[in-house]
């Protein structure tokens, strides 16, 4: 029985929807101008390794999913040791946000079936 409920599909989604949010919330939420810098290249790092995994909705499918899978583990550690920079450290509401990304990013990738076959 397979316990992890999220497919490759529904991770590449929220994956998207992950980078939009990082791209508009820290704008939208006032965040300094250090924090939103920071958000917005992660977003621009993140776009092109999730439109290239082999995923259904790729724009174009060249990333094996297990090679996602290994960059998403960097970049789960990258957003938790982030927490320290003075930039996001020193605001609450970019302290949350950090704190809420990372908690996300490592539920979803804690339960996606990084072993469905592609169609």
């Amino acid at each position: 029985m397979n316990t992890q409920p999220i497919s490759p599909k529904v991770h590449a989604l929220t994956d998207y929807v992950l980078a939009g949010s990082l791209l508009l919330l820290p704008t939208v939420l006032g965040l300094n101008k250090k924090a939103i810098k920071i958000y917005v290249a992660e977003a621009l790092i993140l776009l092109p390794y999730i439109a290239l995994t082999k995923t259904p909705v790729a724009l174009k499918p060249m990333i094996p999913l297990r090679i996602h899978k290994r960059i998403d583990a960097v970049n789960i550690a990258q957003f938790a040791l982030q927490t320290i920079f003075k930039p996001i450290r020193r605001d609450r509401k970019a302290l949350f946000l950090n704190l809420a990304i990372t908690l996300i990013t490592g539920v979803s990738v804690l339960l996606t079936d990084w072993n469905e076959k592609q169609k």
